[in-house]
């Protein structure tokens, strides 16, 4: 009768093990990343205030891959940086082949003097950040 208590207890402890290691996958899988910008569309000039609608094509890497937003960082008084986030969910039957896919964005100048647009387009051997600069000048009207 012991052996038999002891049995029942391996079992059931064993089938709660198994039960609850169960994982039912169904391949959803969703990561943010940083997509490369292969262009921008930006003026010459703006003015204080006026507001400005870029071009701007990032690389989507897959089809599996969706524009999120663009992530904008106002460093200092000359200096915007810019980069294009993406989606990527994971799916069986992903298309590898890397398109560039144009995207609107609407930009307002608060910049009261010339400044810099810094639009991140990829990383070099050691790590370090490759924009795509556009200077911009600021007139008065």
């Amino acid at each position: 009768m012991k052996f038999l208590s002891k049995l029942f207890i391996v079992f059931f402890l064993a089938s709660i093990i198994l039960v609850s290691c169960e994982v039912n996958d169904d391949g959803f899988f969703q990561s943010t990343q940083v997509s490369r910008i292969l262009d921008a569309e930006v003026p010459d000039t703006m003015v204080v205030g006026e507001t400005y609608t870029f071009d701007i094509t990032y690389e989507k890497d897959s089809d599996c891959h969706t524009f999120s937003n663009f992530e904008a960082v106002n460093q200092g008084d000359s200096l915007y940086f810019v980069r294009a986030i993406t989606l990527f969910t994971q799916s069986s039957n992903c298309n590898q082949q890397a398109i560039g896919e144009p995207r609107e964005i609407d930009f307002t100048n608060e910049f009261e003097s010339d400044f810099t647009f810094k639009f991140l387009q990829d990383r070099d051997s050691v790590g370090e950040s490759i924009y795509l600069e556009k200077d911009v000048v600021v007139i008065e009207e």
